[in-house]
């Protein structure tokens, strides 16, 4: 946007500032993006040492410390939020600018979020909410600097730039359904392409066994508190490899991406994957279950079934078939899933051994509100190089099998945890 353009020209200057807020408060749209001030501590870990430092604002594009470090202008960084007694974050940050501070034993830094998701703006905005107007929650926080070399997000940038896309915009509404994605279109440097036959022929193909999943008694009964609280710790236990195997999946074809979009899509979703191992195991956590059996409870048959599909579409199946299979197919479906069971999470609260806190919710509210866009993201790559109909039809087949076995892995949980 020119308004970033027109910050990060600025940025390295004394005016950075002034000219900030002169375009925040003119474009009423952008207000969410408003610093607040807040004296949160700050800490750098350096070769060798950790240098202490200050917040003077922070906001949802990024913040400002004050600190005796050297940070170079550009630098990638891994930022750990730590906010109260409950709330934990990382994302990726990048100095924007550096300049002498009041007291010249130390400098101002400018540093920005980067790639910073639609939920996690959500919850960085309820925790700012929350030092506003706790004190003790500012006493009690810390955040926590570090200079990485995130390769996979440096990439991504590059082939974004270099591509003519830019990732998308946090603040861009996300589609609820194809129709009305496609009236809209995302904003990754351009709208979404109009859907082929072939490709409207796929998607009503595959519309029952998107909707054999929803329809599920393993997916319904949680949604409404039915499903019995072992059942639920089954279906936790059970799909955590899964989850656990997910961003490995797509790292098996990304080698095989034929082109610089395909590729920088790949590098960004990998990134968001990563993390989902760690939120599922806060989910389960939540509900009772431990580390421990979430890592050796013998894995049902049908649900490993599911894995070893795509394991085996992922390495010997085309980039295509790969693609559909998994960003179409299981991405397709997961958004709502996520937003259908996660209705009935609080029913659990209070029984044996159930703890939901906050973080027991990321895994399903995520899911819930970002993963409807990926999909229409890896179909703009299937269009683009399904380029025969022997290519659309193995496509459309591989989404069919995952969802089959998905189905079957639902299916499987819910009668091997009954307690009838």
């Amino acid at each position: 946007m020119e308004i970033e353009r027109t910050l990060e020209l600025q940025s390295g200057h004394e005016t950075f500032q002034d000219t900030a807020n002169v375009l925040l408060c003119s474009v009423p749209q952008r207000r969410h993006t408003e610093r607040q001030t807040l004296p949160l501590l700050v800490r750098t870990l350096a070769p060798g040492k950790v240098v202490m430092g200050r917040c003077v604002d922070i906001g949802l594009g990024g913040l400002r410390i004050a600190s005796s470090v050297s940070l170079p202008e550009g630098a990638p960084l891994s930022i750990r939020c730590s906010i109260g007694e409950d709330f934990y974050m990382n994302v990726a940050g990048q100095v924007v600018y550096g300049r002498p501070a009041d007291d010249s034993s130390s400098r101002t830094y400018g540093i920005k979020f980067v790639a910073l998701r639609h939920f996690e703006r959500q919850i960085l905005d309820s925790a700012i909410q929350q030092l506003k107007t706790d004190p003790n929650s500012v006493k009690q926080s810390l955040i926590t600097f570090q200079v990485s070399k995130d390769y996979l997000a440096l990439e991504a940038l590059h082939l974004h730039e270099q591509s003519g896309t830019v990732l998308v915009d946090a603040t861009t509404p996300r589609p609820l359904t194809k129709v009305a994605s496609e009236k809209a279109g995302l904003k990754r440097g351009k709208k979404l392409t109009t859907n082929p036959p072939w490709v409207l022929e796929m998607d009503e193909y595959l519309k029952p066994y998107r909707e054999a999943i929803w329809q599920s008694k393993l997916v319904q009964e949680t949604s409404t508190g039915a499903l019995s609280l072992k059942q639920v710790r089954g279906w936790s236990i059970q799909f955590y490899p899964f989850i656990e195997c997910f961003p490995q999946f797509m790292a098996t074809y990304l080698a095989k991406a034929p082109d610089r979009m395909s590729r920088a899509f790949l590098i960004d979703n990998l990134r968001v994957e990563k993390r989902h191992a760690d939120q599922w195991i806060d989910m389960a956590n939540g509900f009772g279950v431990t580390n421990e059996e979430l890592m050796t409870t013998p894995i049902l048959p049908e649900v490993e079934t599911l894995t070893h599909w795509l394991w085996s579409i992922t390495n010997r199946g085309s980039f295509v078939e790969a693609v559909a299979a998994t960003n179409y197919a299981i991405e397709g479906v997961t958004q709502g899933i996520a937003s259908i069971m996660v209705k009935g999470f609080a029913r659990y609260q209070g029984q044996e051994g159930v703890q939901l806190d906050k973080r027991a919710y990321y895994w399903m509210e995520a899911h819930s509100s970002y993963d409807d866009v990926h999909p229409y993201e890896a179909l703009e790559i299937i269009k683009r190089h399904a380029t025969s109909p022997t290519i659309q039809q193995h496509a459309k087949r591989a989404a069919q099998r995952s969802l089959e076995y998905l189905a079957i892995a639902l299916d499987c949980c819910h009668r091997a945890y009954s307690e009838q």
